[in-house]
């Protein structure tokens, strides 16, 4: 036997050697035994003749685990198992002399449920019964798996998880479901196409207010503009000819402004009142204000008609306009996200770890507070409507800002009656007072509120789908900008292709087919990175898998279990020469068999059986993001079976430093599976396919939002400061009257701007 054997030697011999056995024991065992093999082959082929479209001959309908199925088809299932152990033995038997008869008893696998088919976390929870009969034998993959997909949703929808205190409740009813927007709240599939549509509603409800806020807006702002900069305009709305036509032009505008955001703005004063103010509350301060003003100035609109004061009704519009654009946005983000989120498609939910202790064990040495994320399969994600519609650090703001910007209003209005020259009696510094308030009001209050988050979360989540990671709100940004580890798998740092077997090595009388079903049965009963690629090898057919029935990960070295009641080790060099295990080559040969690769031993019973040589291969896109990661300090804490996976390994592999990576200790496996097992229902900010490149995204994007937020809030604390020293220092020179509505309207849009482009920057 040659020393080297590439993929397609190990599968040729592996069937040569499968069939010769089985000529074999035609010529040797009686006519039972025969009869035996033949139904073992005619069974094989059947198998062969039933698997659907896989290259593999694997079927993913045919995989799913259904408990149910499984206990109702016992019969055929423990005949099937006994098939397989005396195929297995036909595989494995050494040939030794004559073969005698077999007198080994079969081995008794209770279910399929022990061999390891690269599926966890995919495969559905019994949650209630399903008829086979549902599948057409003749249906295609893809009416397989619509079916199946119908069925994991009706599962979903079924599914209710209670807590004792919500046990004990009655039930709530439809107005105890819908958040803060007024929309229902997403609680199962059937719901989808309501829900849906109601997002639909919003928006374009949302748009139809747009479009009369931008008729309102601009005509009013035209009028204000011409009369301050004094540009040619039609003498109906000339403030020196005819201002009693410019008041009640500017007034109707803003009540017609008032009346198609009447809700909005009525909950914007409600939140001020209870000191819960927000950015609602910021568009309300000003119209209310400049409209009233508008009102009464009404009484003697000749005082306007000579500068002495002026209505700022304009200023107050074009921040509805802002307004109703920040909530389009929310609104649109909404339902990008939800044709994802009640599609048909792989979700992994990204959770936290909440318990510190578990925290702490998982990071230790490598993080000193940890605040470790994760990712968890499930099938549906709960508050949905919630976390779309979140508060945001712009909500902060205008919490903290309004009763200042109300304050500063009135201190000028009472200075203006001290200060202010243009007024020749008392009722027009009641005019000017007034006018100052108003003024000062819609100089303070930011074009920017709704933009300064929105526009890069609308950027930042658009560019996710592309990747199929899903970002509902702000709230992802709260929960996650301060992570400073992720929990992950191995496995997800090496997708298909990484991981190759290049050749391999037999050092022992041990036959090559006891050498790779060995292997891969303790590779696919543990999780380890070797999974796919031995699953490649056997095509698929994981019934040939021993049953492992223990295993341990001993750290750094690798895996030791037992099978067949024989002691197995799969692992690095060292693994071997503690376990004393004898007939290594010596480090040399090793070089010159793994040529640069990575050197995986098998022991069988204290034999050193085998030397698999593993190309390994970093992915670009892991990499990538394992680097984005690094710069960002975030620890990747790695669940690995794999002893050649060491920090020294993996930091060479993707150029990273070796402290940026930790492995965690198998010891804490158990809390990892609990963290990151699979749950048909989990409540989550942030969503992804599971791939690792769409996990570290998020994450990324969440602490990088947050810094751009801040970023922009800190740009509008400084302009609604800077805009009150103005309005303050324009009054003590009594020179209020210079701030006209166009002056007013053009300063927050500068400052909209810098706070946008210095966001940009950011990015960029």
């Amino acid at each position: 036997m040659a020393d080297k054997f590439s993929i397609d030697d190990i599968i040729s011999e592996y069937s040569e050697k499968v069939e010769n056995d089985l000529k074999a024991d035609e010529s040797q065992e009686n006519d039972e035994n025969l009869n035996e093999d033949t139904n073992i082959d005619e069974s094989i082929e059947k198998d062969n003749d039933t698997s659907d479209i896989d290259s593999d001959g694997y079927d993913p309908i045919k995989a799913t685990d259904f408990d149910d199925e499984l206990a109702s088809d016992h019969t055929n299932e423990k005949k099937r198992n006994e098939e397989n152990a005396a195929l297995i033995n036909n595989l494995t038997k050494h040939k030794k002399g004559k073969a005698a008869k077999q007198s080994i008893p079969p081995v008794n696998r209770a279910s399929l449920k022990d061999i390891k088919m690269g599926l966890t976390g995919k495969i559905i929870p019994k949650t209630e019964e399903f008829d086979k009969a549902l599948i057409p034998d003749d249906a295609t993959y893809e009416e397989k798996s619509s079916i199946l997909s119908q069925h994991r949703k009706k599962k979903v929808d079924s599914f209710v998880l209670k807590t004792d205190e919500q046990e004990s409740e009655p039930d709530s009813d439809d107005t105890n479901d819908k958040d803060k927007a007024g929309q229902t709240e997403f609680k199962k599939f059937d719901d989808a196409e309501k829900v849906f549509g109601s997002i639909r509603h919003v928006k374009s409800n949302l748009v139809l207010r747009l479009c009369v806020l931008l008729f309102t807006g601009i005509f009013s702002t035209f009028i204000t503009v011409a009369n301050d900069l004094e540009l040619p305009l039609i003498k109906t709305f000339d403030r020196t000819i005819t201002p009693a036509a410019y008041l009640v032009a500017n007034t109707i505008l803003g009540l017609i402004s008032i009346a198609v955001c009447y809700n909005v703005l009525l909950a914007g004063m409600k939140s001020l009142f209870k000191k819960e103010a927000d950015n609602d509350t910021i568009a309300a301060i000003g119209i209310f204000i400049t409209v009233i003003a508008g009102i009464i100035n009404l009484f003697d609109p000749e005082s306007i008609r000579d500068s002495v004061y002026h209505v700022y009704i304009s200023v107050a519009i074009v921040g509805l306009i802002f307004n109703t654009l920040g909530k389009l946005m929310v609104v649109k983000r909404t339902e990008r996200n939800f044709r994802y989120v009640a599609g048909d498609f792989e979700r992994y939910a990204v959770t936290s770890v909440e318990d510190e202790e578990i925290a702490e064990n998982f990071t230790r040495g490598a993080v000193a507070e940890p605040k470790i994320a994760a990712m968890r399969k499930t099938e549906f994600v709960d508050d949905f409507m919630k976390n779309s519609y979140t508060s945001d650090i712009s909500d902060e703001y205008s919490k903290k800002i309004s009763p200042y910007i109300l304050i500063a209003g009135v201190v000028i209005a009472l200075l203006s009656l001290i200060f202010d020259k243009g007024a020749s009696n008392m009722k027009e510094r009641l005019f000017i007072a007034l006018a100052a308030f108003s003024g000062t009001v819609t100089m303070c209050s930011s074009f920017a509120v709704m933009l300064i988050v929105n526009v890069p979360l609308a950027r930042a989540t658009k560019k996710y789908l592309q990747y199929s990671a899903v970002m509902l709100g702000y709230s992802s940004v709260d929960e996650f900008a301060d992570t400073n580890s992720l929990l992950v798998d191995a496995e997800q740092l090496f997708p298909k292709g990484s991981i190759e077997l290049a050749n391999l090595k037999l050092l022992s009388a041990i036959s090559i087919e006891d050498c790779i079903l060995m292997a891969a049965s303790l590779s696919c009963q543990s999780g380890s990175v070797l999974k796919s690629t031995f699953y490649k090898m056997l095509r698929g057919k994981t019934e040939l898998l021993y049953p492992v029935e223990s295993y341990i990960y001993e750290d750094g070295l690798g895996l030791s279990g037992w099978i067949e009641n024989k002691r197995v080790l799969l692992g690095t060099r060292e693994l071997m020469e503690n376990h004393s295990i004898d007939g290594l080559p010596s480090e040399a040969k090793e070089k010159e068999y793994t040529n640069g690769n990575v050197a995986v031993y098998l022991s069988i019973s204290g034999i050193t059986a085998a030397m698999f040589v593993i190309q390994v291969s970093p992915n670009l896109s892991v990499t990538r993001w394992l680097q984005e990661l690094e710069l960002e300090g975030i620890t990747t804490v790695i669940r690995t079976v794999d002893g050649f996976l060491s920090q020294r390994f993996l930091s060479d592999l993707f150029d990273i430093e070796s402290d940026s990576v930790k492995l965690l200790s198998f010891r804490y496996h158990k809390d990892y599976e609990s963290e990151t097992e699979y749950v048909p229902r989990q409540a989550s900010s942030m969503l992804c396919s599971g791939h690792f490149p769409s996990f570290a995204m998020l994450v990324i994007g969440a602490k990088r939002l947050k810094f751009t937020a801040e970023l922009g809030a800190s740009v509008m604390y400084g302009a609604t400061i800077l805009a009150a020293l103005i309005a303050l220092i324009m009054m003590l020179a009594g020179s209020f009257v210079q701030l006209t509505p166009t002056l007013v309207i053009v300063y927050n849009l500068i400052v909209m701007g810098v706070a946008l482009l210095i966001q940009h920057i950011k990015k960029l």
